[in-house]
């Protein structure tokens, strides 16, 4: 989307929005995981040679890059790599390293050698707050407190610390209690990236380790109350969950939302096909355009439990809701500078164009604006139907026949029903809604007299479209909505 952001500081960066390039040097772990979604079994070559290290390290500096990420498998099996890797970085204008690591390796001095050396940021897998579910997780015994005291290390090396629990089916109900246990035995840390297991790796293979959104939801939202008590920043990282799953009022700390406002539908993320997909209750979801949805085997498995929508996003000729999450632009003969501009300005997570009119130039503005969806409201008068923006609905549709649900703007149709003797053209204009991909249809009515059935008789001759009846006198744009006529 085209919105401004604040400036935000670098250190915010670094820390928890941005994706920084990536050098991973080792596949090797001297943990294993039972949910690792990169395990080292898969790979042949656990370890490539430093050469290679070197050229890829290389690409990334010629790309221009300012940060960087090491990570592995454990990238402190290899302590001198890691010491090499980063002087190298920042000898040629790297300013920010984020190492990814189970801190089990690391003590006093070698977290001060990775301080000297570049490293500003460690993003360490601390699984649980109890020693007990963090070992069993981690796969390794004992791995609990050598990880406390390799946070600390980096602590005292002035390297900042951001937490990763990976939220397991049998820790999903302890985020609250973890993030008490950071504040009151890690009280330098202040970032938690919550992700959650993926149906990935190892996990793929023991489906038991996911955890039911439907029960991390409350979690979440609970776990968010307790962290701004303590100061403490969450983040639901790309591998974490969708919005609904406890992030729906604190989208701005959600990776997909924050990108997908700064960047638009294209965002990394959204743009994600070969590992998400949003489902059926997500259709309607006035959040959809800055959420990935939810991995394809979590629909799968677990049929999409606890994913619905926080709140609907709808037509204007309903009820609206709140105008921080939904903006409607009135164009009734067509979208003009002014309706544009104020579309270009829109901050909403769901933006409508409500109009009767679509020429070529629209169709094209349309798809590079922040608009979600668009209101048509079919008029068919004596001169017969509006065959441009006929066309042009129809090039909209084609022109996304390949975009994930996500991405794809939707098309809510308004057909006048003055009367039941009225039906026969009506249900003509539906099946016109119909053929141009229209995501649902509202005909308005002088009277709710038969409308229902019909509505369920349309319902049944076009499947997959929803069709609604308001009486006329009950509809218009409520004040809640914002709207510029």
């Amino acid at each position: 989307m085209n919105a401004e952001l604040p400036a935000v500081d670098p250190e915010s960066q670094e820390a928890s929005h941005r994706t920084k390039p990536l050098l991973r040097i080792t596949w090797a772990c001297n943990e294993r995981c039972p949910f690792c979604n990169v395990p080292m079994e898969d790979y042949a070559v656990r370890t490539p040679p430093m050469e290679q290290l070197r050229e890829e390290l290389k690409a990334i500096l010629d790309s221009g890059a300012k940060t960087l990420t090491l990570s592995g498998g454990e990238p402190t099996l290899y302590r001198e790599r890691v010491i090499e890797l980063c002087q190298e970085a920042t000898t040629n204008g790297v300013q920010f390293i984020e190492i990814q690591t189970n801190a089990v390796l690391v003590d006093t001095d070698y977290a001060r050698a990775m301080a000297k050396a570049g490293v500003t940021s460690a993003f360490i897998s601390l699984l649980a707050n109890t020693p007990e579910q963090h070992d069993r997780l981690a796969g390794l015994e004992g791995a609990f407190e050598p990880c406390l005291r390799g946070i600390d290390a980096f602590l005292d090396a002035g390297i900042r610390v951001a937490l990763n629990p990976v939220i397991a089916f049998e820790t999903q109900q302890m985020l609250p209690d973890y993030v008490d246990f950071v504040a009151q035995r890690l009280p330098g840390v202040s970032s938690i990236s919550c992700s959650a297991v993926q149906p990935h790796g190892r996990a793929a293979k023991n489906h038991a380790l996911l955890p039911d959104y439907a029960v991390l939801g409350e979690s979440v939202r609970k776990a968010l109350k307790r962290a701004e008590l303590h100061g403490i920043e969450l983040v639901n990282p790309y591998c974490g969950v969708p919005l609904c799953i406890g992030w729906e009022s604190a989208s701005e700390q959600s990776v997909e939302a924050f990108e997908a406002r700064r960047g638009g539908f294209d965002t990394m993320g959204l743009d994600n096909t070969g590992n998400k997909r949003q489902g059926t209750p997500c259709q309607k979801c006035g959040l959809r355009s800055r959420c990935g949805g939810a991995w394809h085997a979590y629909w799968e498995l677990r049929d999409g439990s606890g994913i619905s929508a926080p709140f609907t996003s709808t037509t204007p000729w309903e009820s609206a809701h709140d105008p921080e999450f939904q903006t409607l632009v009135h164009a009734p003969q067509g979208p003009e500078e002014t309706h544009w501009k104020r579309l270009a300005d829109t901050r909403t997570p769901a933006t409508w164009l409500w109009t009767t009119r679509l020429s070529r130039e629209d169709r094209e503005r349309i798809v590079d604006s922040p608009v979600t969806d668009v209101a048509f409201e079919y008029i068919h008068g004596e001169t017969g139907e509006d065959r441009e923006s006929l066309r042009s609905l129809r090039s909209l549709q084609r022109q996304m026949e390949n975009w994930p649900d996500q991405q794809r703007i939707r098309f809510w149709w308004g057909i006048p029903l003055a009367n039941s003797g009225a039906q026969e053209s009506a249900a003509k204009a539906v099946g016109l809604a119909h053929a141009l991909g229209a995501s649902g249809v509202t005909l308005l009515t002088d009277s709710s007299e038969s409308a229902d059935r019909f509505v369920h008789a349309l319902t049944l001759r076009f499947p997959g479209l929803e069709c609604i009846a308001l009486e006329r006198e009950r509809t218009g744009v409520n004040n809640s909505f914002d709207r510029e006529d």
